[in-house]
């Protein structure tokens, strides 16, 4: 029996149909992982209850010795001087925000315990970068230039010891100890991306970044990174990164960032009018030893 064949207008037809049918349901799963992205925003972005705010201002505005220690995870700890940097119009130093990456990392480690499909994080001290790239070298004509070598065994610490086996891997950076940015490198989607609440693209970094990525899977490996042009370099837009409108709230922004980022959850929830509400996270945060889920 012949099968009779379709006119070409009608095979046309179909093909535009079916091409519209998964263009839509495309749109449709967009839209619906958008939507449960910013539902995971707004959870975070939750009001502190009564008992909190109590806890979190009696601690930020509380009289004691100034290197009292008032939280303690492993080997960080937060002295009394340090947690008060979290009031309003304070820059924060590196013991707050390192101790902040900390609970972050703890609340990684939960969220991949109750899902078996989820890669682990890690969250780099702002010394990996110093030391990436010389920061502060003795030697004039050293300081600021890459060297893998400084870094190599770092990545004995994290999750697996295996960078390529991270989802994420997130690194603070102070800027010549004046500013607080960051960079996340999403290791199985092969993209690199600079944030930074004043603006600047951080083009530097995030070179410095991919040859890290590349030297480590030559070290570790003993192979050339594969495929390495398909890595994608995303420098900081400041059309769509929230910006600080003042000149001390740069550790908060970068704080903010990490914990958003490494939830998947958009960063248009963030914004200088929430950022004494931030503040007031970060700090309940470090108090709780885990950041808020």
């Amino acid at each position: 029996r012949v099968q009779k064949r379709k006119h070409p207008a009608v095979v046309e037809y179909e093909e535009k149909w079916r091409a519209k049918e998964a263009k839509e349901k495309a749109e449709a799963e967009e839209a619906a992982r958008a939507a449960e992205a910013r539902e995971r925003a707004s959870s975070l972005m939750r009001p502190l209850t009564e008992e909190e705010q109590y806890r979190v201002r009696h601690i930020l505005n509380g009289i004691g010795p100034p290197n009292e220690i008032l939280a303690q995870v492993d080997a960080d700890s937060v002295q009394r001087v340090s947690m008060q940097r979290l009031l309003p119009g304070q820059w924060l130093n590196d013991e707050v925000i390192h101790f902040f990456l900390t609970v972050l990392s703890k609340r990684d480690e939960a969220m991949c315990a109750n899902d078996g499909t989820k890669k682990r994080s890690h969250f780099f001290k702002s010394y990996f970068m110093s030391k990436l790239l010389n920061e502060g070298h003795s030697n004039p004509s050293m300081a600021g230039k890459y060297e893998y070598r400084n870094v190599k065994r770092w990545s004995k610490k994290v999750p697996g010891k295996d960078i390529f086996n991270l989802d994420k891997i997130c690194f603070p950076i102070n800027q010549g100890g004046m500013h607080w940015v960051c960079a996340v490198a999403y290791m199985q989607d092969k993209r690199i991306h600079f944030y930074d609440s004043l603006g600047s693209d951080g083009m530097d970094y995030l070179e410095a970044i991919m040859q890290y990525v590349k030297d480590e899977h030559k070290d570790k490996k003993k192979a050339p990174l594969p495929n390495d042009d398909e890595w994608e370099l995303v420098p900081c837009d400041p059309r769509t990164t929230p910006r600080q409108l003042n000149g001390f709230d740069c550790g908060v922004f970068t704080c903010m960032f990490i914990d958003f980022l490494s939830k998947d959850c958009p960063l248009d929830f963030l914004g200088q009018e929430h950022i004494t509400q931030c503040r007031e996270r970060i700090a309940l945060s470090i108090l709780n030893g885990t950041a808020i889920m």
